[in-house]
């Protein structure tokens, strides 16, 4: 997959559009406000395959963008600070990728989607965004994130996101699962050799530093009378003796003809 994006890139990449996460995040704010201040119309902004057809064409790019609830004065807050968050890993994506691979990401995600969507029912375009984590946190994994005052990296908002996803994905409707199944698929599709990399640098990393093991030689014992060790005759047998009288309570070796007489 990495050659053929790369072929693509080079054949097409000076053509592709620069900065569309800007037009994303615009998008979605500019949703999220009207409805703010409209409620009654969040529902014309969602997917629905049958009104569609019947003419509501915007449903297909704005059901990517729109809230899936009411919005109140602090989701407004929240909505913000995502958003923000949005711009970060999309241009910092852009920036590592070229915007050729990231239109491609957005667009297939996003594409796939609208396409599930038509043959098992609406489905939320939340997932990929999501999948847009996911990739961010593979390519920067040691990034922090303030939650709160908590310094948290990336990476790990990257776990509790994929494992969202799963969750969805296993008690989720059909629509559900089909669109997480798209964003993961859309995932790998680009990410998946550097996540690979990733985890085999890893454990190279674990293996590399892990102390080894290397059992330390027995030391030869020796008898405190004769000075006769195990080096001098392996068949030498040793006692211990702590006697009070002549070793004095010290543990001492001797061998078995001297623990006898000494």
């Amino acid at each position: 997959m990495e050659k053929l994006l790369a072929r693509l890139d080079r054949r097409f990449g000076r053509h592709a559009p620069e900065g569309i996460i800007l037009w994303v995040v615009g998008i979605s704010g500019a949703l999220h406000l009207l409805v703010f201040a409209r409620p009654e119309i969040a529902h014309l902004l969602w997917l629905d395959p049958a009104a569609v057809m019947r003419g509501e064409v915007w449903r297909i790019v704005t059901f990517l963008f729109a809230p899936v609830g009411p919005v109140t004065g602090s989701g407004l807050l929240w909505t913000a600070l995502g958003l923000w968050f949005l711009h970060t890993m999309g241009t910092a994506l852009e920036a590592q990728w070229g915007s050729f691979r990231f239109d491609m990401f957005f667009f297939l995600g996003a594409l796939a989607t609208l396409a599930v969507s038509f043959v098992v029912g609406p489905a939320s375009g939340r997932f990929v965004a999501e999948a847009l984590l996911l990739a961010f946190a593979v390519e920067f994994p040691e990034y922090e994130v303030l939650l709160l005052i908590l310094p948290v990296k990336v990476k790990y908002l990257g776990f509790l996101s994929g494992g969202l996803m799963v969750y969805a994905f296993i008690t989720g409707d059909l629509a559900t699962r089909a669109a997480v199944g798209v964003a993961l698929a859309d995932f790998l599709l680009f990410c998946g050799s550097t996540l690979r990399d990733r985890m085999r640098g890893a454990a190279a990393v674990r293996r590399r530093t892990a102390p080894a093991f290397s059992p330390q030689p027995r030391k030869a014992r020796v008898c405190a009378k004769c000075g006769k060790s195990e080096a001098d005759d392996p068949n030498l047998e040793f006692r211990v003796c702590d006697c009070q009288d002549k070793c004095h309570g010290k543990l001492t070796e001797y061998c078995l003809e001297h623990a006898r007489a000494h």
